[in-house]
């Protein structure tokens, strides 16, 4: 399996960070969990195919996580006409929001989505089970009003999570138990906020994490001018296979 970071910036762009989005990759297959407002300029710039991303995985309802949405499926629609099947998988009320944002971003063309197959599944109790693919969602603690989740993806013997943006919870250390890569969110240095994780704090939670590599994102600038650190961080175009 392959990550490719299309973006891992705070919603500031903090370091020059896009935001949020990140590419995974088995053979001709892609997943997109996030789809931050800068991901179909990343995505170019990676030659990616739109056609090839077969799913879309949105932690939570903030532009720089979800924003990027109407400017994929205009392109779709438009530049580069998708035939295939696109599945997108969020919060409840995804499908709503996406036409909502697609309206308020370019009046006019939300009807048009229904020329695209595109299903909708929301998250609940229960995980997502998705030809292959198995997606467990969690709450998480962020604004509420963006219905904010954390994600654990296992694909082809593989297992992904990511944070999303949240303070801390003990849902991190079920969402990430085994994963063979774990993205966290980590905004702040010391400074323990509603939202948003720090970096002392996870050093010192670090032992409650099971998981193979943990790599941070979504970092604020005090966290990405730390000369060393425990933990890898993350730049946008990094790949790394697991």
């Amino acid at each position: 399996m392959k990550l490719t970071v299309l973006g891992c910036g705070d919603a500031f762009g903090n370091g020059g960070r896009n935001h949020s989005s990140f590419l995974l990759t088995d053979e001709n297959e892609h997943v997109l969990v996030d789809c931050g407002a800068s991901a179909l300029i990343r995505l170019k710039h990676e030659s990616i195919k739109l056609e090839e991303i077969s799913t879309i995985i949105i932690s939570h309802f903030h532009g720089d996580h979800y924003g990027g949405i109407p400017f994929f499926l205009i392109s779709s629609l438009f530049e580069q006409p998708r035939k295939s099947p696109l599945t997108i998988v969020g919060p409840p009320g995804i499908k709503n929001k996406i036409y909502a944002l697609q309206e308020a971003m370019y009046e006019g063309t939300g009807d048009k989505l229904d020329q695209l197959t595109i299903t909708y599944l929301e998250y609940g109790v229960e995980p997502i089970i998705l030809e292959g693919k198995r997606i467990t969602s969690k709450p998480v603690e962020h604004a509420p009003q963006s219905l904010p989740h954390g994600i654990r993806l296992e694909w082809k013997n593989k297992v992904f999570a990511f944070s999303g943006d949240t303070s801390w919870t003990n849902n991190l250390i079920e969402l990430c138990d085994g994963a063979d890569l774990f993205v966290c969110e980590c905004n702040f240095l010391r400074e323990q906020a509603f939202g948003h994780l720090c970096y002392d704090e996870l050093v010192e939670r670090k032992n409650q994490l099971n998981c193979e590599n943990i790599w941070l994102s979504h970092m604020g600038s005090e966290v990405l001018n730390l000369e060393t650190s425990v933990f890898n961080k993350l730049d946008d175009g990094k790949k790394i296979i697991f």
